[in-house]
């Protein structure tokens, strides 16, 4: 118990209840902790420095672990939009149900789920699972009639100005999601 400091830097600051025997600790050792006021409860199973900031995109993501950033919520981190979404848009197998005011739940297909799947690191070190550029842009032109059409437009024009898009994978996710005459419209439209 003496090493929780290293292993809870290691870990930024966060410790999983599911991984204490990897740390050589017990659930003794972890309550002793939060006794003492040297780790406090954030979630379910997850427990961090008392000075810890907590990442509220990373806590929902460990909370939904079948949830995958998508849409509106996507775009902001990839800096395709200037408006900070009311709710974190997130993209689930379609087996599941999720019901949370936070979230803005998309459903899809278990096969198409993880098409795309990608992490980001954030700023402050925590890590997000999140689709990929391109495939946030098929999961916009998929929802489009749901979507703001001024966010719609500024998203399709950005990707084209973006230096590492992969117009080869956007191809190719196009194909699988059936959406190719209508990327073909909105990119005759932007010549």
């Amino acid at each position: 118990m003496d090493n929780y400091e290293k292993i809870i830097d290691k870990n930024n600051g966060i410790i999983y209840a599911h991984k204490l025997e990897d740390y050589n600790m017990n659930r003794h050792d972890l309550n002793s902790l939060v006794e003492k006021k040297l780790l406090k409860r954030i979630a379910h199973g997850i427990y961090a420095k008392p000075n810890k900031d907590i990442n509220e995109f990373w806590l929902i993501g460990e909370k939904y672990k079948n949830g995958i950033y998508s849409h509106n919520t996507a775009l902001y981190f990839y800096g395709m939009t200037d408006r900070t979404p009311l709710q974190f848009d997130m993209t689930f197998p379609s087996n599941n149900r999720v019901k949370n005011d936070l979230l803005n739940v998309h459903y899809i297909k278990k096969e198409f789920h993880d098409v795309g799947l990608t992490e980001l690191k954030l700023d402050d070190g925590f890590v997000i699972r999140i689709y990929n550029v391109e495939r946030t842009i098929c999961d916009i032109i998929r929802d489009r009639n749901k979507i703001d059409l001024q966010i719609f437009n500024t998203a399709i024009n950005e990707y084209m100005k973006r230096k590492d898009k992969n117009l080869i994978l956007l191809s190719e996710y196009v194909t699988k999601f059936k959406i190719e005459k209508i990327l073909a419209q909105y990119m005759e439209v932007l010549g």
